[in-house]
């Protein structure tokens, strides 16, 4: 009896365009905060807190660091970061 093995296992699958699950609800986020910061504040401040917010999303959905996404990447600096940092060594 033959299976068949999946190929491409470690790709996401592109869900919405060219897009992943993922990269699509960070991109979505992001603009409902926009949207929402541009009908509860003036333009000018709307515009000065959508920039940070708009570069912080963009950076969540389309960044890697040597190959590791950029939300894996935070949460393995957070989780280092937490650990006690004392190692000692026992002959």
């Amino acid at each position: 009896m033959q299976f068949q093995v999946p190929q491409f296992i470690e790709f996401e699958d592109k869900i919405v365009g060219p897009l992943t699950l993922k990269q699509f609800g960070f991109l979505a986020i992001g603009a409902i905060a926009c949207f929402l910061l541009f009908f509860s504040l003036t333009s000018a401040f709307a515009i000065m807190l959508s920039i940070p917010i708009m570069a912080i999303v963009l950076a969540l959905a389309f960044v890697k660091i040597k190959g590791v996404p950029m939300p894996k990447y935070i949460v393995n600096f957070i989780s280092f970061a937490l650990k006690p940092q004392l190692y000692l060594w026992r002959k």
